[in-house]
């Protein structure tokens, strides 16, 4: 089946609200796959539905706003994207995801929190996924591992177009600290300690070309096995209890 654009004309409403759920969290490109149409088509219907405007500007941020521009943290939408969704500036987003940064805290689970937790931390960096929930990546790490959450394959391998929000640049100190801690340290506990990814901290350890320690490497061995048998034995109990509930 050929990829190219095989449609042409008005547009239908099933592609017009296809358009509109994936403008600013999937690349224009594959939008223009999706539906079938050329990138001009594309560009000229977005104009269309998000026109370029800041009118929004000296409005405060809606509850409502505030939740989906936190949902957008990740994806493959960019700044140009979102500014148009919200009908305010670029700055005015950067500022925005700025203070969200500053919300960041220790907090209880709500409900609203682990469904979220549940549907975007495959796709999501943990340094996206503390902006999303305004917890630290400690937190979210560790509830992640006890309801037996873990990354797609395609998010880890790079296949998926979502670009995790700008990281700060390392410093001399990050580095060092990264130096020291690598060969004795999982990766997760020195993100943890410098506020950074997991992989942000694998791609700077490779770029200095440094290397686990064989004890340490066996003991992550260890460590996930018991992890993958702690999964197993909850999904058991998970099981028999929604059983017993049915019965």
């Amino acid at each position: 089946m050929s990829d190219k654009p095989n449609k042409s004309g008005q547009w239908s409403q099933l592609d017009i609200g296809r358009l509109m759920r994936m403008y600013g969290n999937t690349r224009l490109a594959l939008i223009a796959k999706k539906v079938g149409r050329p990138m001009s088509s594309v560009n000229k219907m977005v104009a269309k539905l998000f026109p370029d405007s800041i009118e929004n500007s000296n409005n405060p941020w809606s509850a409502k706003d505030v939740k989906r521009l936190k949902e957008l943290l990740g994806s493959a939408g960019n700044l140009s994207e979102w500014a148009r969704i919200f009908k305010r500036t670029e700055q005015e987003i950067e500022r925005k995801i700025e203070s969200f940064r500053a919300e960041i805290s220790e907090r209880p689970w709500s409900r609203e929190a682990l469904v979220d937790l549940k549907r975007l931390y495959g796709s999501r960096s943990n340094y996206d996924m503390s902006l999303i929930l305004g917890m630290p990546e400690a937190q979210i790490e560790a509830k992640a591992l006890e309801l037996c959450l873990a990354k797609d394959k395609k998010f880890v391998s790079g296949s998926v177009d979502n670009v995790p929000t700008k990281m700060p640049r390392w410093t001399e100190e990050d580095v060092e600290t990264l130096k020291r801690m690598h060969g004795t340290a999982s990766n997760s506990q020195i993100a943890k300690l410098l506020g950074r990814t997991t992989k942000s901290i694998t791609s700077k350890a490779n770029s200095f070309g440094l290397k686990k320690t064989s004890d340490h490497l066996r003991k992550m061995g260890k460590d996930n096995v018991q992890w993958r048998y702690n999964c197993e034995k909850r999904e058991e109990e998970e099981n028999d209890a929604a059983g017993n509930s049915d019965a």
